[in-house]
């Protein structure tokens, strides 16, 4: 049997506050093994610092979620899905189809396994590394690649790519 999704796109905080708890379990879950951890210090860092969430749902259970900044056009700055083994698959499908979806409107900094994961399916959304200081008013040291860059986030050196399509305004 094919388990049936819907996105639901929350963009106020009483939507938002409606599903917070799923969504930081969610965000806990898939960044447990990030270095440097999940971004956001608490739920109401969550609320107070993000613009949009986009939340998968299946059999009526968020198994996926993006989050997203007003930042030089739609920014997505995290993302996870459910690793339970019912949803898994499902979830990971379905955050697939959204992300294509997604980077034509928005844009990411990927770095690890996030960055794996997405490359994989990306397309042509890479933006040259020259670009990327003025995209996001941070300070950055390119890599001889063209694409990748490195920064300090939480004290951490990363490397990192940028995908998507920046508003450049």
């Amino acid at each position: 049997m094919k388990l049936a999704t819907k996105t639901l796109t929350l963009i106020n905080e009483e939507q938002r506050l409606t599903h917070i708890d799923r969504v930081w379990e969610l965000l806990e879950e898939g960044y447990q093994d990030v270095k440097g951890g999940l971004f956001f210090n608490s739920k109401e860092d969550l609320l107070n610092t993000t613009s949009q969430w986009k939340v998968i749902i299946s059999n009526k259970k968020i198994i996926a979620v993006t989050i997203y900044k007003a930042k030089k056009g739609l920014k997505l700055v995290a993302m996870t899905a459910s690793k339970q083994i019912e949803e898994k698959k499902i979830a990971i499908k379905a955050l697939i189809k959204l992300i294509k979806k997604d980077l034509k409107t928005c844009w990411m900094e990927l770095s690890e396994a996030a960055e794996r994961f997405v490359m994989k399916f990306a397309g042509n959304y890479t933006v040259k590394n020259s670009l990327v200081a003025q995209i996001i008013d941070k300070e950055i040291t390119l890599s001889a690649d063209g694409v990748h860059y490195y920064r300090t986030i939480k004290n951490i050196n990363k490397e990192k790519i940028l995908l998507g399509t920046p508003a450049f305004n």
